[in-house]
């Protein structure tokens, strides 16, 4: 059986008794190209040196299809952002191989061949781990740069040390051995290059909702269906239910409308303290990760909803620090003039760090990013702000526990 012959098996295996993953194969281009050492993808297709798979097992071959099919599904390669392609690379393996080797099990419940190969970066992988977050835990370990010997440290705890891995995510601006593909995700509408980002995205849509209810849909990873986010939230909706919420809190039981108590009614009344106008408070991305088009349309619309609901509408913008602020905006001239001046990495508990050392109370709150900000940090988190707060994530990443803290998510 040629290995062209194995991997169209594989697939026939898999449609019949794990039909999500049948699926997505069937969608997947998968290709050879003999010029490769062993298995590469540029986030749109697959190829693979046919002598390398030649060499494995039917159940090695097929771990491996798998885990460049996961590199595609989970947009390793546009996620990397300039980072260090070699520890990228690592971080990336250490997330698919974790995943994969939960595959394992029911792949063999359902007798379909799958075991890993004798050469492979595995390694202990949190619930809330993302690849961003092993990056850089892998970087800090070997002081942002790679040993001469190629050899890394994959964390500070053990220091297991691991070799850069032979497949290769083909990055952006990077050499790769002088082999790669043009990154141009998005304009390859026929799919005769690979498929786009938004192709991928509804492949796994569809072989979701097609297999919901049945086996498929069970083994479906759950990285998956929470990167699918079918019920996607509108987050203007969102906002304005919030301030509305806020508009209906003037109203007060403690000065009861008089002319109705002989009618046994009690009804609210409004406080008789000053009027006060609600604030609404931007705190935006600024570190290059959300495109200005995205950005300015964002804040547009907020600063017009703050102007229907008769806001104090103020913008900061972040990166790994608030360093732009822009006060109680009047109108759409003082608006053009309020844009980011500095930008960097990404951290969001220096937006919390910046509330509590200014005593903000923010009485809405909206925070756009592209959801790769860290881990949140207990000791400057507010959690009274959640019901408050709305993150709206530019991107269509996993949805994690930090974010759920946060407060409610929207997409863009």
């Amino acid at each position: 059986m040629t290995i062209e012959e194995k991997i169209k098996k594989f697939k026939i295996d898999l449609l019949r008794k794990l039909p999500f993953y049948g699926d997505i194969l069937l969608m997947m281009p998968i290709v050879r190209n003999d010029k490769i050492p062993t298995a590469q993808t540029n986030g749109r297709k697959i190829e693979y040196n046919g002598h390398f798979l030649e060499s494995m097992s039917d159940g090695q071959c097929n771990f491996i299809i798998m885990h460049e099919v996961f590199h595609v599904l989970l947009h390793h390669c546009s996620r990397s952002k300039g980072r260090n392609p070699q520890f990228w690379n690592i971080a990336a393996d250490l997330v698919v191989n974790d995943m994969l080797l939960k595959l394992q099990y029911d792949m063999r419940r359902y007798q379909i061949k799958f075991e890993k190969p004798d050469n492979g970066l595995f390694d202990s992988v949190g619930l809330n781990d993302t690849v961003e977050s092993i990056y850089e835990r892998i970087a800090q370990a070997n002081n942002y740069s790679v040993p001469i010997d190629k050899k890394l440290i994959l964390n500070t705890g053990n220091k297991k040390l691991a070799e850069i891995p032979d497949d290769l995510i083909i990055i952006e601006g990077s050499k790769n051995e002088g082999k790669m593909f043009p990154i141009d995700a998005g304009k390859h509408s026929d799919g005769s290059d690979g498929l786009s980002e938004t192709m991928i995205d509804q492949v796994i849509h569809d072989a979701i909702n097609k297999n919901r209810g049945t086996a498929g849909s069970f083994f479906a990873p759950r990285e998956l269906l929470l990167l699918d986010d079918a019920k996607k939230l509108n987050w203007k909706s969102l906002l304005k239910d919030l301030l509305q919420e806020e508009i209906n809190d003037e109203s007060s039981y403690t000065t009861p409308e008089r002319k109705y108590i002989h009618m046994d009614l009690l009804l609210p009344g409004y406080s008789l303290t000053e009027e006060k106008l609600e604030e609404v408070w931007a705190f935006v991305d600024s570190s290059g990760s959300i495109g200005d088009r995205e950005m300015k349309e964002f804040i547009t619309q907020l600063f017009r909803i703050s102007k229907e609901f008769k806001c104090v509408f103020n913008i900061c913008y972040w990166n790994t620090s608030v360093s732009d602020v822009y006060m109680n905006i009047p109108d759409e001239k003082a608006l053009l003039k309020a844009v980011p001046k500095h930008s960097g990495g990404t951290n969001i508990n220096c937006v919390y760090r910046w509330i509590n050392e200014n005593k903000i109370k923010p009485e809405v709150m909206l925070i756009l990013t592209d959801g790769y900000f860290g881990k949140l940090d207990d000791s400057v988190f507010r959690p009274s702000l959640r019901g408050k707060t709305i993150l709206v994530l530019s991107e269509g990443i996993m949805i994690n526990d930090d974010m759920k803290k946060i407060g409610k998510i929207a997409r863009l």
